[in-house]
């Protein structure tokens, strides 16, 4: 298999680009989205690790604002790991929403991890879905048919590339785009297993063509469908 070309961006259509970091542009409305952010995992699942991502989370995303010259930062659900947080951390999260905010328009989305309160003590007021150049954004854990094209996060999609390692990535179909987890914690979920396939096609999606992108902190690097991929993947193993 021949290595993928590495790109600053790659074209989803229909406005939308796929950016360094897993961010999504969107022409129409210059929108930043991201999705599956988990902050403060690392307190919500009990203080086991030094909580550090929350501040590299925040340094990127108001890094990217200022780059692209953000109107709106859209948060695609699953904000934050949990809601029940230790005071400390919860402060620090809600500090962060005021300083995103001083940045640009800042749209939240809930997701199943914002739970019955969707976040809204740590993270203000919370939409359900919000429409955005002709698209429907929502975080994906509600699948469901529609007339437009969806934009998700909740899938976590990577490519995997041995052992434990792997590289977060898009897919993009005509009928929807999933972004990558924001989370630096999730491996994710392989786009080459069957689990990835049933996902997308709740959303009418084939694997033929819903297109791979993998997206590093610097780059993007466009692999073709999950069919393609999914072929070389195996004629690479027959080889050995």
């Amino acid at each position: 298999m021949n290595a993928a070309p590495r790109a600053l961006s790659v074209s989803l259509g229909g406005g939308a680009h796929a950016l360094p970091g897993g961010l999504l542009w969107l022409e129409a409305t210059a929108s930043l989205v991201v999705a599956d952010l988990h902050l403060a995992y690392e307190d919500a699942i009990g203080g086991a690790l030094p909580m550090w991502s929350l501040d590299e989370s925040r340094a990127a995303l108001e890094r990217a604002c200022s780059t692209y010259g953000a109107r709106e930062l859209i948060l695609l659900g699953d904000v934050v790991h949990g809601t029940q947080l230790s005071e400390g951390a919860a402060a620090r999260v809600v500090t962060m929403m005021h300083a995103l905010r001083a940045c640009c328009t800042l749209t939240i989305v809930a997701g199943n991890h914002e739970g019955r309160s969707r976040g809204a003590a740590l993270l203000g007021e919370c939409v359900e879905e919000i429409e955005r150049g002709g698209m429907l954004l929502h975080h994906g854990d509600r699948p469901r048919l529609a007339l437009v094209r969806h934009v998700i996060g909740h899938l976590h999609p990577s490519i995997a590339l041995g052992g434990d390692r792997s590289v977060p990535a898009f897919l993009s179909a005509p009928e929807a785009i999933v972004l990558p987890a924001a989370n630096p914690y999730s491996r994710g979920l392989n786009v080459l297993a069957r689990d990835c396939r049933t996902a997308i096609a709740a959303y009418g999606a084939r694997v033929a063509s819903t297109d791979v992108i993998a997206a590093t902190a610097t780059h993007c690097y466009p692999f073709g469908s999950i069919a393609s991929l999914a072929r070389a993947a195996r004629a690479l193993r027959f080889a050995r």
